[in-house]
């Protein structure tokens, strides 16, 4: 087993061996250092008085967050499609790639002399280290693919909520100008309105005392609950479906020929032309994570088995 292929398996497989999982607790451990270190620098008392003891906390977790990084970006050439330079640049602009940068890149350009606000600003992309939990990381993955399935109805679910926010902006304003000038000054001052009223938040900083913009406000109220609750009930239908289908991939216990990951799609019954030729097989199987796809008994169209 060459070094690469262990740094991967040390970074990436946390349950094939006790050190694997030993070193991803101990890095989530230091995330959560990292992360209550940044909340507890943000106040003032705290950092003039205990501000050398955070800023050693600092220079410990964040170079062992940058050499994680390295390693990881090095044992990513185990994969075949990380292997030299080009690959390495597309690993680097991977989701968790780019997270994991996020997280170090501030802390290298304020200790190479870059000292400015907005660059001290950037401290706080250090949250995003969170999503590297895997937890979090299957949560990202089914939200993408909850997000791909409903994005038809998302879309005109949101053209006509924004049909919906500009007529009432108008009306509104041509209502309530006159009785109150100062809080109704224009148009886009009614949107925040119309958002607010729209999604049921109500702040109360603008609010209607004409019967006429009190009836529309009661309307578009209870309007309001319904739009809610549509993309609400989309996404918990969608959000259920997706879980039962995670368990159903664990559940098969398949790995996959490519790369041995067990998050595995598998379709019955698919009808494949082949060189003019349809053929039936029992299940075509999708790696998630590699896209490598296998195919299991093969059947003609009459139903004998073929080599």
């Amino acid at each position: 087993m060459t070094l690469q292929e262990k740094l991967y398996i040390l970074f990436e497989k946390p349950g094939e061996s006790r050190a694997s999982f030993i070193l991803n607790t101990v890095i989530y451990i230091l995330i959560i250092i990292s992360i209550v270190n940044l909340m507890f620098y943000s106040v003032e008392s705290v950092r003039e008085k205990y501000g050398y003891i955070l800023d050693g906390i600092r220079n410990i977790v964040m170079p062992i967050f940058i050499l994680e990084y390295l390693g990881r970006l090095y044992a990513s050439g185990y994969l075949n499609e990380y292997k030299g330079v080009k690959g390495k640049l597309k690993y680097m602009v991977t989701p968790y790639a780019i997270i994991d940068l996020l997280a170090v890149l501030p802390y290298i350009l304020l200790n190479s002399g870059f000292n400015s606000s907005f660059i001290r600003s950037l401290r706080l992309l250090r949250i995003f280290r969170l999503f590297r939990v895997k937890k979090y990381a299957i949560f990202i993955r089914l939200m993408k693919q909850l997000l791909h399935n409903l994005k038809e109805e998302l879309t005109v679910l949101f053209l006509y909520t924004l049909v919906v926010i500009v007529v009432l902006s108008f009306i509104i304003f041509d209502i309530e100008h006159e009785a109150q000038p100062e809080v109704f000054s224009n148009i886009f001052q009614t949107l925040w309105w119309a958002v607010a009223t729209l999604t049921t938040v109500g702040y109360g900083d603008m609010y209607p005392i004409t019967a006429a913009g009190k009836f529309i406000t009661a309307v578009i109220t209870i309007i309001g609950i319904g739009f809610v609750a549509i993309p609400g009930g989309m996404f918990a239908s969608e959000f259920m479906e997706a879980i039962a289908q995670e368990k159903k991939k664990k559940s098969n216990g398949l790995k996959c020929l490519s790369c041995g990951s067990t998050e595995i799609q598998s379709f019955p019954d698919p009808i494949v032309e082949y060189a003019l030729q349809k053929q039936t097989y029992d299940v075509i199987n999708i790696c998630s994570k590699c896209n490598f796809t296998w195919v299991e008994k093969l059947k003609s169209e009459d139903g004998i088995e073929q080599a």
